[in-house]
């Protein structure tokens, strides 16, 4: 069962992948954040390595990256999009499963009715929803210096709810959102 749900959220990482890159294929980063790159990549080679960076180059990047992710909220919006839709909206009319989940043939059940508030609590903890939500409204609510620091530690909390998960799912063979929200994963019988 465990190595039938690994492989079913790897699937899910692949399909999700696709759908990112059809999606900025169609709408492909603006001239704004190309010239960004650049003038970082311009910084990046002013020196020979990042210890030699003095910090007003440092203060330069910081800046070009916080306005560039003033012009990745449109991504964030669509990434929230798609991660609802495949992590809230697929499994609740598609028998609580996920194209992975269907593949390897298992899916999410609980003793209770599996609520919508279910499924939007497991994308939160697990999808890293909750970063493409947050991360949009911190831009326009905190300065450079505060967002720059909580948008790292969110990222960092983030990863660690991942691993710890991972070591906790490869003992108990639950994570911490199967324990939260009170469901399992089960085989099918087809």
């Amino acid at each position: 069962m465990r190595f039938r749900r690994m492989i079913a959220s790897i699937i899910d990482l692949i399909i999700l992948l696709f759908v990112f890159s059809l999606v900025l294929s169609i709408i492909p980063l603006n001239s704004k954040i190309r010239t960004n790159y650049a003038k970082l990549d311009e910084i990046e080679k002013s020196v020979a390595s990042y210890d030699d960076l003095s910090e007003e180059d440092l203060d330069k990047m910081d800046e070009i990256l916080y306005e560039t992710e003033h012009e990745f909220v449109k991504y964030y919006l669509i990434s929230s999009v798609v991660l609802i839709g495949y992590f809230i909206l697929i499994p609740k009319y598609k028998k609580d499963q996920t194209f992975g989940q269907r593949i390897m043939k298992i899916r999410l059940v609980s003793d209770s009715k599996i609520t919508t508030n279910i499924y939007v609590l497991r994308a939160l903890l697990n999808s890293g929803l909750s970063l493409v939500l947050i991360n949009p409204l911190l831009l326009y609510i905190l300065n450079r210096v505060w967002y720059s620091n909580i948008a790292s530690i969110l990222l960092i909390t983030q990863v660690l709810y991942w691993l710890i998960s991972f070591v906790i799912f490869l003992v108990t063979k639950e994570t911490i959102h199967d324990k939260i929200t009170k469901t399992k994963i089960i085989e099918v019988k087809r």
